[in-house]
């Protein structure tokens, strides 16, 4: 067995957008006269946009109707999608493009696995489209993370057995979701309470491709 395949998440991994989902799930919350903390919004991360929602009623203690929650999320969306369209390549992480590119120049393919709805459209912005495999966000499978679907998706996308896929997360919902479809994991950033990878790094400029592929 070896390392064949990394399969990146994209918020918080890539590029940093948690800021514009915590404002656009700040209006929500104020739409619902609660005061959403960012500590709060640490949990929606890596989370699909109706579970999040569902997070902060059960919070709140709100409850509203169907149609209400459909109209919070389209708002939601709305706001967020105003955001990320004034995102530039200048917002990607520093050093993630010589690692992904030096990851492909070694013969391992590489994707996008995101829970985000929206990723595509993110990574266009981001002037990233060519650069993977495979992209797979959260329109495409029936569940979100912390279930596999995402991920194994992606390899399946990829040809590669999900054994010999590493995925690389910054979130808990992630590293379930990773264990669950049988890939080992890394988590990214600072946050030092997650449970489940196999290796931490706190930025691209620490990564190393060989430790990754002694993992196998």
């Amino acid at each position: 067995m070896s390392l064949k395949a990394c399969i990146y998440d994209l918020d918080g991994v890539i590029t940093d957008t948690a800021k514009y989902h915590y404002e656009s799930w700040k209006w929500v919350s104020d739409q619902l006269e609660y005061n959403l903390t960012e500590k709060q919004n640490q949990k929606l991360k890596g989370v699909g946009r109706k579970e999040s929602l569902d997070k902060i009623l059960k919070w709140s203690g709100a409850r509203i109707s169907e149609a209400k929650k459909q109209n919070l999320l389209t708002q939601k969306n709305k706001m967020y999608l105003k955001y990320i369209d004034t995102m530039t390549p200048e917002e990607i992480f520093p050093g993630f493009n010589e690692f992904n590119k030096k990851t492909k120049e070694e013969g391992i393919k590489v994707a996008i696995g995101s829970s985000s709805r929206n990723a595509i459209r993110i990574i266009d912005k981001l002037d990233l489209v060519l650069d993977f495999h495979a992209i797979v966000d959260g329109g495409m499978t029936p569940n979100s993370k912390p279930e596999p679907d995402i991920f194994l998706l992606a390899a399946e996308k990829l040809s590669i057995d999900p054994s010999e896929c590493l995925v690389i997360e910054d979130s808990q919902a992630g590293l379930t979701a990773a264990k669950k479809a049988g890939m080992k994991s890394i988590l990214y950033g600072e946050d030092k309470g997650l449970k489940g990878a196999s290796l931490q790094i706190d930025n691209w400029l620490q990564a190393s491709l060989e430790k990754f592929k002694n993992l196998y």
